[in-house]
C-alpha cells in the first residue's frame, strides 16, 4: 500500500511540474511572472494583428499568464522595435517585426535603431509575399489591365498606397518604369486596416503590402490582388498569378515575420522564448489559423534568424542600389 501510494504522489507530482521547471532542466530560464506584451507596428485588425493575436492566444494557455497584443504606429512599422529595445531586458516585451520594417532602415535616415545590433532575434514566424492590389471600383482584373487603365486617366491614379515602406514603391517603379512610363506616387499608411477602406472606396486606386494584410479583404471583394511577389502561386489562393509570371523576374522576393526581444535579455531567458514561441507557432491550431492568410508558417532558431536578417539587409540595399536608389 506504501509504495502504491508513493508511485501515485509520485505520477502526480510529474503533473504538476510548471514549465519554467522544464525549462531549467533545458538550461533555460524562466520567463517573469508578470504580463507578456507583445508589440506590433500597425493598427489592429490587420494581417500582423491577426497573426500576434493567434500566437497569444495559444500563448496564454501555455504560460498560464495573460499575453496583451499592443499597437504601436508610425515609422513603417518600427517602433514596437523602439518600445522593447527601451524596455525591460527580462523577456516581458516582444515585438513582432516584418523585414519589410526592417528594410526601411535602409531607405531613410530617421529609422529608430539598429534591427541588428539594438535586438535579440528570438525566431521566425513565417514567411509572406507582397501583394498588389486595386481598388474594385477600378474595374481592372489583371495587371495587364491596370497598366492601360494608368495611362488612359490622369496623374491621380498613379497614387498607390503602402504601409511598409517606400523602398517597394520606389523599387517598383524601376522595375516596371518600362511598363508604366511614369512613376507611381506612393501614398503612406499606417496600416492595411486605413489602406484598404480607401481601397474599398476608391479613394486611392492601388496598394502594396504584405498578402497576410490583403488576402482576406481579396476574398471579401473588398479589394483585388493582381499579382503577388514570390518564385511561386500561393497554395490558399492559387489563381492569383506571380510577378515572374507575369514576366517581372526581378520581383521575386519574399518577405517574412519575426519576433524580437530587448538585446539585454539574458541568454537564458530568450533560449525559453524561442522554445516556447517555436512550439507555440507549430502548434496546428495556431498554424491552421495563419496558413489561410497566405504566411509559409516556418521557426528558426535565434542565430539562423540574425544570419538571415543580415543577409536580407544585403539583398535589398544590392536591390536599392540596382534601381538607382541610395540606400540612407
Amino acid at each position: 500500500m506504501i509504495f502504491g501510494r508513493r508511485r501515485l504522489f509520485a505520477a502526480l507530482g510529474g503533473l504538476a511540474v510548471p514549465a519554467s521547471a522544464v525549462n531549467l532542466a533545458r538550461g533555460q530560464e524562466a520567463l517573469p511572472d508578470k504580463t507578456v506584451q507583445i508589440f506590433i507596428g500597425f493598427e489592429p485588425g490587420g494581417g500582423v494583428d491577426s497573426i500576434a493575436n493567434a500566437v497569444a492566444a495559444q500563448l496564454e494557455r501555455r504560460l498560464g499568464r495573460h499575453v496583451a497584443v499592443e499597437s504601436r504606429t508610425g515609422s513603417f512599422g518600427a517602433l514596437p522595435g523602439d518600445v522593447v529595445r527601451k524596455g525591460p531586458a527580462d523577456g516581458s516585451q516582444l515585438a513582432l517585426l516584418s523585414s519589410t520594417t526592417l528594410i526601411a532602415r535602409l531607405a531613410s535616415k530617421d529609422f529608430p535603431y539598429d534591427p541588428v545590433n539594438d535586438l535579440a532575434p528570438l525566431t521566425e514566424v513565417g514567411a509572406f509575399a507582397i501583394a498588389f492590389a486595386v481598388s474594385p471600383t477600378t474595374g481592372v482584373e489583371s495587371f495587364a489591365d491596370y497598366i492601360q487603365w494608368l495611362k488612359s486617366g490622369d496623374k491621380r491614379r498613379r497614387r498607390i498606397a503602402v504601409s511598409s515602406n517606400t523602398a517597394f514603391v520606389q523599387v517598383l517603379d524601376v522595375l516596371l518604369a518600362q511598363s508604366l512610363g511614369e512613376p507611381l506616387e506612393p501614398v503612406s499608411y499606417r496600416g492595411a486596416v486605413p489602406m484598404l477602406s480607401d481601397l474599398q472606396e476608391g479613394r486611392i486606386a492601388a496598394g502594396i503590402t504584405a498578402v497576410t494584410a490583403l488576402l482576406p479583404a481579396h476574398r471579401g471583394g473588398r479589394c483585388r490582388i493582381l499579382f503577388v511577389t514570390g518564385n511561386k502561386r500561393l497554395a490558399v489562393a492559387p489563381a492569383i498569378p506571380t510577378a515572374l509570371e507575369l514576366g517581372y523576374p526581378r520581383l521575386d522576393f519574399e518577405e517574412w515575420f519575426a519576433f524580437f526581444a530587448a538585446r539585454a535579455t539574458p541568454p537564458g531567458i530568450l533560449a525559453t522564448w524561442n522554445h516556447t514561441l517555436r512550439a507555440v507557432i507549430e502548434d496546428p491550431s495556431v498554424a491552421g489559423e495563419l496558413s489561410p492568410l497566405g504566411l509559409n508558417v516556418e521557426t528558426t532558431t535565434p542565430d539562423a534568424l540574425a544570419a538571415r536578417i543580415d543577409a536580407h539587409l544585403q539583398e535589398w540595399e544590392a536591390r536599392m542600389k540596382s534601381a538607382g536608389l541610395q540606400p540612407a
